[in-house]
């Protein structure tokens, strides 16, 4: 999570906060509501939405002044020191009290602290040098010549939301699919066709998430003639128990094996634009065909036409060799790899699961998700400490603490559920906290990794690892830049697995199937990238090798080469990740993962280091 120095901003100007308005008799101003009037963005925008143009004399520095008055108020509601201020001013910059209004501009400034004044400069004829000498900052002056930096300005006050505990969310919609199930009930397959069956339910049925956001199912059996059992949206047909309990009614069907006519029908109904077929827009499509081959027409040509289409084809036969026309299932599938007759299915959960998953999309909660607590946080820094802060819905009773530092009672909060807000603060040179010089020489970046732990004695499920970062602004001279530059040998590296995204929660523990993240992080000059290879997944009694020296993957049932686009972006916090399926050792208990990670000098000409970097 992300943060400038300072929390949340309270807002001041006309703008939904504290809010004045000017009256056309001489300049007067009227507050039209304080900092506790409105609590949602609804509430804000509605009541923004009655204010009314007045003509009248401009008086800008009465505006500041009144505005001022308001403020030290304490009845209206501003916030303490430590959170900052926007005082946002609506003006072309005209004024008749001039200069009054710069004056007051200052006096604001030194009145109020950790106040920021910000201007939008409305109308086509703009007074920029009066807009300056209130904001004293060019940069936070908004024209119609710039409107599009306006959203920026606002990144580092952004509100951010961490879980209190794991939502409820539907398993599987991190990767949804449209899946056609497509069997082969045709006379000779009399004998296995239970056989098929069983596959279907203990093979695929069991390893998805049926449910209208995550895997939509329809089913297909054929023989000489095809028939339609569910599609997509059918009632009744939407969680794995009915197709489980349909699918152990159905029999074989007498007649001649046409897999081109039961594709052709697959076809026409991925592409239906009927909303009550349920297909969806932009979601992956999946066709997996249980069939011993031997189709009167043969397929090759419809199923062609399908992957064409971007669908992802499995063909699977319960027949043994040589019983089995593999050709014809390699027609359909179009690579050997998503072929499987029993002796290779053992390698068919790897790719099935490669397109379906049981993590979450986002951190979505429904109204009456359990438990559904989400608390706001706030992280600010200065220029030695971060403070980061949580507020709950219900009052907390546990621990928060830096990772790995639970024993270090300077690292740690103790809760005593008395209270719904926690807040502790890090210093620099202990807990693990880390402070950088930013690329820039404009301030420094802060990085720590808080766990959030809801009972005090034991780690549980619920329990959240944060990723911390807050950027303190502080010019740097020339000198400090030359001392603290950073180095190779002092880059700190962090690997941490991810919830939902590389970018979301830490995860503390996870269950097997569950989507996860592996995020590598190092704070890196700027002239170096870096090589993750050598990674080992350990047990207590079980250690294999995930990535190898150039950091290949070696089984991607593990985890698959880590994707390195984000060195492409330069002017972004780059990091390396990869999605992973979580996995554990038959019998075993936690899996520990380790990499080595080598840094990469892109000065210094090629290297293998480098190449390797590249490559991917």
């Amino acid at each position: 999570m992300n943060s400038s120095n300072s929390g949340e901003p309270c807002m001041i100007g006309i703008c939904p906060v504290l809010n004045f308005k000017l009256y056309p008799d001489g300049g007067t101003q009227h507050l039209e509501f304080n900092f506790h009037k409105f609590t949602s963005r609804e509430d804000l925008l509605a009541a923004l939405d009655v204010l009314r143009h007045v003509s009248g004399i401009t008086r800008i520095g009465g505006a500041f002044e009144f505005t001022l008055e308001a403020m030290k108020d304490r009845s209206n509601g501003l916030r303490g020191n430590d959170v900052p201020k926007i005082l946002y001013l609506l003006s072309d910059g005209r004024t008749h009290d001039f200069p009054k209004d710069w004056e007051m501009a200052n006096v604001v400034r030194k009145t109020i602290p950790n106040i920021d004044i910000w201007a939008y400069g409305t109308g086509n004829y703009v007074a920029m040098t009066a807009l300056v000498n209130y904001t004293q900052d060019a940069t936070r002056i908004i024209t119609n010549a710039n409107l599009n930096k306006l959203e920026s300005l606002f990144d580092p006050y952004h509100g951010v939301e961490i879980c209190e505990k794991i939502p409820s969310c539907v398993k599987g919609s991190d990767k949804p699919v449209d899946l056609v199930l497509v069997i082969d009930a045709s006379e000779s397959l009399y004998q296995l066709f239970k056989e098929q069956i069983q596959f279907a339910t203990d093979r695929i049925i069991n390893n998805i998430h049926i449910h209208p956001d995550a895997v939509r199912m329809a089913l297909i059996t054929y023989s000489g003639q095809t028939f339609t059992h569910f599609k997509f949206n059918s009632r009744g047909f939407s969680n794995n128990s009915a197709v489980i309990a349909h699918l152990n009614t159905l029999r074989s069907i007498k007649g001649t094996t046409n897999t081109h006519m039961a594709l052709t029908a697959a076809d026409t109904l991925l592409k239906s634009t009927n909303p009550n077929d349920g297909m969806r827009e932009g979601v992956p499509k999946m066709i997996i065909v249980l069939t011993d081959g031997h189709s009167a027409t043969t397929p090759k040509d419809i199923a062609a036409k399908l992957r064409q289409e971007g669908v992802t084809m499995l063909a699977v036969s319960v027949t043994p060799r040589p019983y089995v026309d593999e050709a014809e299932l390699l027609h359909i599938a179009g690579h050997q790899s998503r072929v499987f007759i029993p002796s290779n299915t053992q390698n068919f959960e790897g790719e099935l699961m490669k397109h379906v998953g049981f993590g979450c999309q986002g951190v979505d909660l429904g109204p009456d998700a359990k438990p559904r607590v989400r608390g706001a946080t706030d992280v600010t820094c200065d220029a030695h400490s971060v403070t980061f802060t949580v507020r709950t819905q219900r009052a907390m009773h546990g621990l928060m603490y830096a990772h790995h530092y639970h024993d270090d009672h300077q690292c740690t909060l103790v809760s005593d559920g008395k209270s719904r807000e926690v807040s502790i603060t890090f210093r620099e040179g202990r807990c693990g906290l880390t402070k950088t010089p930013s690329v820039r020489g404009d301030g420094y970046n802060f990085n720590i990794t808080v766990i959030l732990q809801f009972h005090p004695l034991i780690i549980t499920r619920a329990d959240q690892g944060l990723d911390v970062n807050c950027f303190y602004r502080q010019p740097l001279s020339p000198l400090e830049i030359t001392r603290t530059s950073k180095n190779a040998a002092d880059t700190q590296c962090s690997y941490r697995l991810h919830r939902y995204s590389p970018t979301q929660c830490v995860a503390l523990d996870a269950k097997v199937g569950e989507t996860m993240f592996h995020k590598w992080h190092c704070d890196s000059p700027p002239n170096f990238k870096y090589l993750v290879h050598d990674c080992y997944a350990k047990s207590d009694k079980v250690t294999v090798q995930i990535l190898d020296s150039e950091g290949c993957e070696i089984d991607h049932h593990f985890i698959e080469t880590p994707n390195y686009s984000l060195f492409d972006h330069p002017n972004e916090d780059s990091y390396v990740f990869q999605e992973m399926s979580v996995f554990k050792f038959p019998g075993e208990g936690n899996v520990l993962f380790q990499c080595r990670i080598s840094l990469c000098d892109t000065e210094s000409g090629t290297s293998p280091c480098m190449n390797q970097v590249m490559r991917y």
